[in-house]
């Protein structure tokens, strides 16, 4: 299929036609080239099809949203918190103990990707397009026959990722998709249309349901250039972790996805390109952080986190010129009580799984472990 057919069935889904953009087409079309290379490209089709157009129906439902509503347009979007830092190094846990806060607005799962009409304050977690969707994953999560490495329910905190994945440029597309083309792409191309895009739809959903941002998606390090850009006063907090611990743990996710998409796991694919995309999660903000002031990034280390959460919470909150209360104290003390059987139930993994050694994929992460030596043991 080509991009002109996706997006035709879109329009038709929706009833819209016009889009506030076309950034999207080129990496629509540097996907799907990606796909058409490989010999499973019928089944990734298969099972991508409905997100591709339905990425684009969400864009065109933003889009007329915001034509029908010029007033918030240009509403501002003040000091975001972003979680940011290699894949698998605890920011769904950070997302979700920052989502305890009221006074914090998290970017929620089902909202990312249905996001018009836009919920209220209220209706958050009880609009019934959410509770639709929590249940179909309840039935869904009931009969999996293994513990899935990451899982995100309808009602809880999201990533970042499913909105840029209305714009094409997204690592959750290039997880599936299984292209060297396109991962490649994503590390070079130029992200400034899905930041522009994002605060679009953080625009129409704060319309309604307002509060301070708090975001996470581990490739705003990876975009972390952009990232500045589009949000310049946002405070970010960067989450640590031994590099090889992350990569393996990346590699266990990754084969997942395979298996939605090949119904294997395609080993040589993900020894060659993920020691590289990783690496770069941490090696371009550490480059670029020595010219931002000195407090808008704020290092926080997996382990210390693990072991202690509310200590490095009430850290955050200082950070943030904030005091943390007793009853979201105890809202994130629950939430972590109830995290354990999540953390139990994951599968084991290691580099020897993906044909990697310390020794071999040391030179992409010397740089990091020398300026930040703690990561060797979180």
């Amino acid at each position: 299929m080509q991009a002109e057919q996706f997006i035709e069935l879109a329009q038709q889904q929706t009833g819209l036609t016009e889009f506030d953009s076309d950034s999207f087409r080129e990496p629509l079309n540097e996907l799907l080239a990606g796909i058409n290379e490989r010999a499973e490209r019928e089944s990734i089709l298969g099972r991508l099809n409905n997100e591709i157009v339905g990425a684009l129906a969400n864009r065109l439902r933003v889009t007329d949203y915001l034509k029908q509503h010029p007033e918030i347009e240009d509403s501002p979007i003040e000091a975001p918190i972003i979680v940011m830092g290699m894949p698998r190094t605890g920011t769904t846990m950070m997302s979700y103990l920052l989502d305890c806060e009221e006074q914090f607005r998290s970017l929620l799962n089902w909202e990312a990707v249905d996001s018009v009409p836009p919920p209220t304050s209220e209706t958050l977690r009880t609009d019934p397009r959410c509770v639709a969707k929590k249940a179909m994953q309840e039935q869904i999560f009931a009969h999996l026959p293994f513990a899935v490495p990451h899982w995100e329910w309808a009602d809880g905190p999201t990533e970042c990722i499913f909105v840029h994945a209305q714009d094409f440029k997204a690592l959750s597309w290039e997880s599936r998709a299984v292209s060297d083309r396109y991962a490649e792409y994503l590390l070079h191309c130029d992200m400034s249309s899905a930041y522009e895009y994002q605060k679009k739809v953080m625009r129409v959903l704060q319309s309604q349901a307002p509060g301070r941002w708090a975001l996470k998606m581990p490739s705003h390090s990876l975009h972390f250039e952009w990232a500045v850009k589009a949000f310049p006063d946002a405070k970010f907090i960067w989450t640590h972790r031994n590099p090889y611990k992350a990569l393996a743990s990346l590699g266990n996710t990754i084969s997942t996805a395979h298996h939605s998409t090949l119904g294997a796991v395609d080993v040589d694919f993900i020894n060659r390109v993920y020691p590289k995309q990783i690496s770069e999660h941490v090696n371009r903000p550490m480059r670029l952080r020595e010219s931002l002031p000195g407090d808008q990034v704020l290092d926080i280390y997996c382990n210390e986190m693990i072991a202690d959460p509310i200590d490095n919470m009430r850290r955050i909150y200082a950070w943030l010129g904030m005091t943390l209360s007793d009853s979201v104290e105890t809202a994130m003390l629950a939430w972590r009580a109830g995290d354990n059987e999540r953390q139990s139930a994951r599968p084991k993994y290691s580099l020897e799984d993906f044909g990697w050694t310390e020794s071999t994929i040391e030179p992409f992460f010397a740089e990091y472990l020398e300026r930040y030596p703690k990561a060797r043991d979180a």
